[in-house]
């Protein structure tokens, strides 16, 4: 009796185990494991990959600033932007030149983003009326670019060392999979107490920011919407429109990009402050 005992709790663990493939009793199908999320860093990492698909890029730029009783301005710019990918320190530089309304023509901007740790960017303003290119200082940065809803630290790039990135979730955002990242920079002296960012599981692409002030405060939500440019190398996910609307003033702003063309080969010698004052690339 004590073998035979034996041999049914051996013939129980076997059935349990699921290896009797013969029994016509189903096995119970077991839950999929809960998939660990990437890390935040490797996140926004690979979310700004996007940019490192082209060598330069030219573009429209469609700048709409609505106040919160609807009234409107538009202003229309040019942008250059080259990517520098490490190279002699840059991450990149961008010149942008005014070209209405008419009141703003001629006015123009220059960034250089630095990719070594601690250095922040350079921003240089050309006034026509003054004549003059001003430096804007790393202070003053954080202060609304043309009147819009972004900041002039905003049209530039930011380094990935430059906040503490740490993935909070992942959620459907307008039917899209998405990771949450919460960021908080490692320096308390931008306009931000922290970003919450939300960056599609499939392709990267930030779908939405939202912007918190250095009280905690809900500041803004910004919202973006991409295109897929094809190239005869790759095709590209970029920048079509975003929206951002300033939470605490309700004034909103919509940038819309359009006539962009890539890898034009366009020259170091082009990001000067003479081309600042010209209003234009050398030709």
């Amino acid at each position: 009796m004590k073998k035979r005992g034996q041999w049914f709790l051996i013939i129980l663990i076997i059935r349990f185990s699921g290896f009797m493939g013969c029994s016509a009793t189903p096995s119970i199908p077991t839950a999929p494991p809960i998939r660990s999320l990437p890390s935040g860093e490797a996140i926004i990492k690979k979310s700004r990959e996007h940019l490192d698909q082209i060598q330069d890029e030219k573009s429209r730029i469609i700048l709409k600033l609505v106040a919160k009783d609807s009234s409107q301005l538009e202003i229309i710019m040019w942008r250059y932007w080259k990517n520098y990918k490490s190279r002699d320190g840059l991450l990149s530089k961008s010149i942008l030149f005014t070209e209405a309304p008419p009141d703003l023509f001629g006015q123009a901007f220059m960034i250089w983003d630095y990719s070594v740790k601690g250095k922040p960017q350079d921003l240089w303003m050309y006034l026509p009326s003054l004549r003059n290119i001003l430096r804007v200082p790393q202070q003053e940065q954080g202060a609304a670019f043309m009147g819009s809803d972004l900041t002039f630290a905003d049209m530039g790039q930011r380094r990935l060392d430059e906040e503490t990135h740490n993935t909070i979730g992942r959620d459907l955002y307008k039917g899209v999979a998405s990771y949450i990242v919460e960021s908080i920079p490692t320096e308390k002296k931008g306009v931000y107490g922290k970003t919450i960012t939300w960056v599609s599981e499939d392709h990267f692409t930030v779908q939405r920011i939202d912007y918190y002030d250095l009280k905690g405060k809900f500041l803004k939500q910004q919202i973006i919407d991409w295109e897929i440019l094809k190239d005869k190398s790759n095709n590209g996910y970029f920048w079509k429109k975003t929206t951002v609307v300033n939470m605490q003033s309700g004034h909103r702003t919509v940038l819309e990009i359009g006539n962009r063309t890539i890898n034009l080969d366009i020259s170091d010698d082009d990001f000067t402050e003479r081309s600042l004052r010209a209003g234009t690339l050398r030709k």
